[in-house]
């Protein structure tokens, strides 16, 4: 008898009250800090990279954590708030607290780096202090998994993981999908939900983080941050 396997992502959430470029390389795509000044949440799905299957060897970072703005300010919109402005100051913060948690393996909005400990010194690093903010954190798979379900590891299955045995592969997550799954993460959570729906927050800024879980299969997993403030930082 062969025995399936069950896991599950994570989600956190603080609130305190008070860019680089690179390529996509199936379109030759590259996603800058002007294109928030040009897309929209409704036009942004529309483009051919956003819905292409990540490459966990190539990943267009910038081109996730557009995916995960717009599908916020898409949430923002469907209850009637404003939607987000993009701020590069919050999107460093974020993105280095996810590569942070990656590299010293942690997950936690409290960081073991020296003068990033909490979110306030990490905002302060890019000029944002004295301000309304918060952050949601999480961590989430690669693959085109749902949660809870059971499925046959790539020892059983000679290299991938399947819901049956030697079927077909669970497939990676286009960068579109990956951006819902982790927004339907957050609101899905009272706590996350809020500071995504919280009128104070006017700017946003999201970091990504890939990481392979050597404990389970070397399964490609992702680390995310999204950060919030009343002001844009520096």
């Amino acid at each position: 008898m062969v025995n399936k396997i069950i896991f599950r992502s994570a989600i956190s959430v603080l609130v305190l009250c008070s860019c680089i470029t690179i390529n996509y390389s199936g379109d030759d795509y590259s996603w800058t800090d002007a294109d928030y000044e040009i897309y929209d949440f409704r036009s942004f799905p529309t483009q051919p990279a956003v819905n292409a299957r990540i490459d966990m060897d190539n990943i267009d970072y910038p081109l996730l954590h557009a995916a995960i703005f717009y599908e916020t300010n898409r949430q923002r919109e469907k209850y009637g708030r404003q939607p987000f402005l993009h701020s590069p100051a919050l999107e460093r913060a974020a993105w280095g607290h996810s590569r942070d948690m990656v590299a010293y393996n942690f997950y936690s909005h409290t960081s073991p780096v020296k003068g990033k400990e909490t979110m306030s010194k990490r905002l302060a690093l890019v000029g944002i202090r004295n301000a309304s903010s918060a952050e949601n954190i999480a961590y989430t798979f690669g693959i085109e998994y749902e949660a809870g379900r059971s499925v046959y590891s790539p020892l059983q299955n000679g290299g991938y993981f399947s819901y049956e045995l030697k079927g077909e592969p669970i497939k990676n997550h286009t960068y579109l999908g990956l951006a819902k799954e982790a927004v339907n993460m957050w609101m899905n959570s009272s706590g996350h939900r809020a500071n995504i729906l919280n009128p104070d927050y006017k700017y946003l800024g999201v970091g990504a983080a890939h990481y392979q879980d050597t404990g389970f299969f070397n399964m490609d997993n992702f680390k995310l941050t999204q950060n919030f403030a009343s002001i844009k930082g520096e």
